[in-house]
């Protein structure tokens, strides 16, 4: 089964984790809307539109968290 996250950029691999990890994205709530993002409409059971959808959701949660304080 081909990884639906993995994509070639200047020659390397890399995946929605790796990209996650070289920008320092520690909110999960931020993680989820940049996969959301990133994949919007290729993992085959949610669409385009869901899949924003679902994101702007989690960024408004990252926003929250921050306002809490429990990320930063």
């Amino acid at each position: 089964m081909k990884n639906k996250y993995i994509r070639s950029l200047k020659g390397n691999d890399v995946d929605v984790y790796d990209v996650l990890k070289a920008f320092d994205v520690r909110c999960p709530a931020m993680q989820h809307a940049i996969k959301k993002m990133l994949c919007s409409g290729l993992r085959g059971y949610k669409d385009t539109e869901q899949d924003k959808r679902e994101a702007i959701a989690s960024i408004i949660r990252s926003i929250e968290l921050e306002n809490d304080g429990e990320v930063k």
